[in-house]
């Protein structure tokens, strides 16, 4: 190229700037027992999951667990809870949180700060409650929550993961070594046999997305057992006997 000088172009990538946001701080019951302090905390959750957005992940594990945090102080103090459910913002909803069942305090939490006239908030809501099941159950501590969702996968997969074992329980499937069956609900009742574990496969895809339509047989050795022996979506689920000449399995 002789004495001709090669320029070089350099094209940096535009960094998107990430706004910073300033982890949300779990009051103290102190703060919490005072005149409208429940009421102030959970409004200030609901404008910070509303401004949180993908980029701001850890920021907004650490909103969802003091939800969390909020939703256990209003289970263990009753006049907090009462105080709660009388809000104003719950007339005329359906629904609403009962002075008796504080329990159902992690449901409720959200569903308020997340924008009960908005659907869209009203399936978020319940996409938080359902990720959270587990830990609430298990009584994990709300400092930990952050983690614990971060092992999970986020938000998203430990949604996914409730339900895809409410499914599973509600379909009577139990995972157990060699056959799967279905939990017996009494001890007259006739378990559910899965020999082949393509059917078993099919039902969970399934899930709860649909109704599902079975081919089941009753065992010649067992006649408390059902052998499936077909399984497939379909708009009205229903069993479905084959004749008693069929090929046995």
């Amino acid at each position: 190229m002789g004495n001709s000088v090669k320029k070089r172009v350099r094209h940096r990538r535009r960094r998107r700037t990430v706004e910073k946001v300033e982890p949300m701080r779990f009051p103290s019951t102190e703060e919490l027992l005072q005149q409208g302090g429940v009421n102030a905390a959970i409004d200030d959750l609901g404008r910070n999951l509303g401004a949180l957005g993908r980029q701001h992940r850890r920021e907004h594990r650490e909103a969802v667990a003091c939800g969390y945090y909020l939703a256990r102080v209003l289970q263990a103090e009753p006049d907090l809870w009462r105080d709660f459910c009388h809000r104003p913002d719950w007339v005329g909803k359906r629904n609403r949180p009962h002075p008796e069942h504080p329990s159902k305090a992690i449901e409720h939490v959200f569903r308020l700060s997340c924008g009960l006239d908005s659907p869209v908030g009203q399936k978020r809501a319940s996409k938080l409650k359902f990720a959270l099941a587990d830990a609430w159950e298990a009584n994990v501590m709300p400092i930990e929550i952050p983690d614990w969702l971060k092992q999970k996968g986020g938000v998203e997969k430990a949604y996914k993961a409730r339900r895809a074992r409410l499914a599973t329980e509600k379909a009577g499937i139990s995972p157990v070594d060699g056959p799967r069956r279905a939990a017996r609900t009494d001890t007259d009742a006739p378990s559910l046999v899965f020999s082949d574990e393509g059917q078993l496969a099919r039902l969970r895809h399934i899930g709860n997305k649909s109704d599902a339509w079975m081919l089941v047989r009753q065992s010649a050795t067992d006649p408390s057992k059902l052998n499936v022996v077909h399984v497939k979506r379909s708009k009205i689920g229903h069993l479905r006997w084959p004749p008693d000449d069929s090929t046995p399995l």
